[in-house]
C-alpha cells in the first residue's frame, strides 16, 4: 500500500515491521503473500497453543502457572491485536487515505514544521521501546545460554520434542527465538500505529489553532473604507470556516480510528492490567539480585511504558481538543460581522464535546485511566500475593501434620 507525505511521515518505520511480520494490508494479493503471511501468524498461534499446554500440564503448581501466565496474556493480545489489525485491512487502508487527504496537506512551512515534530515524536518513541524490547530480548537469550543446563529463551512452554538432544535443542532455540522476535515487533508496531494516529490529529489541532491566530481585528476607524472592512470580514469568515472543515475532518478521522483499533485497543487494556499483576507477583518470588529479577523488571517496564504511551497520547488528544475551543473564544470575535459570530457559536458548541480515544467504545484513555490500571494491578497482585502465602502455610501445616502422625 502507498504512502505519502503524512502518512509515511507517521507510519513509515512501523508499516514496514509489519510488513515483515505479513499483517500490513499490500496492494496485490499473491500466493507467495498468502503463504509468507500464514506462516508468520501460525507461528504465533503455535506459541500461545505451546504456551497454553505448559500451563495445563503445570496446573496445581501457583509457581510454574504464575511464571508463564505473564507470556500466555501478552501472547493472548498480541494474536487478537493481529487478527484485528489484519480484519480491518479496509480501514487501515481508509486511515492511511485520510491521512492524506487535502484538508490535511501542510499549506505553510509552519504546518509542515508542526506534522514534522509530531512525527519525529513518534518515531522516537517507537524506536526506544523497540529497542528497549530487543534489549530484553537480548538477555533473555544470553540468560537461557550462560546457565549449565539447557534451557531456551522463555523456559515456561511445552514444546513437541526433546530438547537435551542436538540438534533438536538448537533449532528448537531458535525457532522460538524468531517466534518471540515476531511477537514482539507485532504486539509494539500494532500500537505504533494506534498511537500515531493520535498524534496526527493532535497535529492537525495544533494547526487549526494556528489558523485561528490569522483571524484579524476590524477597527472601528473612519480610515478604514467600507469596501477594506467587508473583504476583511469575508477573509476572517473564510478562515472560520476552513477551521471548522478541518476540526470536522479531524473528527471523523478520529472515529474511524477509533472504530478501527477499539477492540484490540480494549483487549490490550486488560492483557496488561494481568501481566502487570503476574510479573509483580514473579518477582517478588525472586531474589533482588539474581539475574530472572532484573529480566523480569525491563520486561515490567517495557509493558508500563507502552502503558503509558497509549494514555499520555490519548490525553493529549482530548487536552488539545479542549484547547481549541478556547483558542476560537480568544479570537477577536466581537469586531466581526453577525455571520462570523453565528458560525462561531455553531462551531463551539460543536466542539464542546472533547475528542475522545476509547478501548473498547467505553473505555476513556488518560493519565488518570494509567493510574486506575495500575491500582487495579496491584489490587489483583495482593490477592495473588496473600493467596500464594496462604498455600504455603497451609502446606506447611499439612507437612508438620504428616510428621506428627508418623
Amino acid at each position: 500500500m502507498t504512502m505519502r507525505t503524512n502518512a509515511k511521515s507517521f507510519l513509515f518505520v512501523p508499516s514496514k515491521v509489519l510488513t515483515l511480520c505479513g499483517v500490513w494490508p499490500v496492494e496485490k494479493t499473491s500466493l507467495f503473500s498468502v503463504i509468507y503471511r500464514s506462516i508468520m501468524l501460525s507461528s504465533q498461534f503455535c506459541f500461545l497453543v505451546f504456551n497454553g499446554i505448559y500451563i495445563g500440564l503445570m496446573w496445581g503448581d501457583l509457581k510454574a502457572v504464575s511464571d508463564a501466565l505473564y507470556m500466555f496474556f501478552t501472547q493472548t493480545t498480541c494474536c487478537s491485536k493481529a487478527i484485528g489489525f489484519y480484519f480491518n485491512f479496509l480501514k487501515i487502508k481508509r486511515i492511511v487515505a485520510s491521512m492524506d487527504d487535502v484538508l490535511f496537506t501542510a499549506m505553510s512551512i509552519e504546518d509542515q514544521a508542526t506534522i514534522f515534530s509530531h512525527s519525529r515524536t513518534v518515531n522516537k518513541l517507537y524506536k526506544g521501546v523497540l529497542g528497549f524490547t530487543g534489549f530484553t530480548l537480548v538477555q533473555w537469550t544470553v540468560l537461557s545460554l550462560i546457565g549449565s543446563e539447557r534451557t531456551l529463551p522463555f523456559n515456561e512452554m511445552w514444546v513437541p520434542t526433546d530438547i537435551s538432544k542436538t540438534p533438536n535443542y538448537e533449532i528448537t532455540f531458535v525457532v522460538e527465538l524468531w517466534m518471540m522476535v515476531i511477537s514482539a515487533a507485532l504486539f509494539m508496531s500494532v500500537d505504533t500505529i494506534t498511537v500515531a494516529t493520535m498524534m496526527f490529529s493532535c497535529a492537525q489541532l495544533d494547526i487549526i489553532m494556528k489558523k485561528t491566530q490569522q483571524i484579524q481585528e476590524i477597527p472601528l476607524s473612519p480610515e478604514l473604507s467600507s469596501r477594506n472592512r467587508s473583504e476583511l470580514h469575508e477573509k476572517n469568515n473564510g478562515i472560520l470556516i476552513d477551521c471548522i472543515k478541518h476540526h470536522q475532518a479531524i473528527v471523523r478521522f478520529s472515529e474511524l480510528c477509533e472504530g478501527t483499533f477499539q477492540v484490540h485497543s480494549f483487549f490490550h487494556l486488560g492483557g496488561i492490567v494481568f501481566m502487570i499483576c503476574v510479573i509483580g507477583f514473579r518477582m517478588a518470588g525472586e531474589s533482588p539480585v539474581s539475574a530472572q529479577f532484573w529480566a523480569a523488571l525491563s520486561y515490567l517496564v517495557i509493558i508500563l511504558g507502552q502503558l503509558y504511551l497509549y494514555c499520555w497520547c490519548a490525553n493529549e488528544l482530548t487536552t488539545k481538543s479542549e484547547q481549541l475551543r478556547d483558542t476560537l473564544y480568544l479570537t477577536p470575535w466581537y469586531d466581526q460581522d453577525m455571520k462570523f459570530k453565528r458560525n462561531l457559536c455553531i462551531a463551539m458548541e460543536c466542539m464542546a464535546k472533547s475528542l475522545t480515544f476509547r478501548a473498547g467504545s467505553y473505555i476513556p484513555l488518560s493519565r488518570a485511566m494509567f493510574v486506575s490500571i495500575l491500582r487495579s494491578s496491584y489490587s489483583y497482585f495482593a490477592f495473588l500475593n496473600q493467596a500464594n502465602e496462604q498455600y504455603h502455610v497451609l502446606d506447611q501445616q499439612k507437612s508438620a501434620e504428616n510428621k506428627d502422625s508418623k
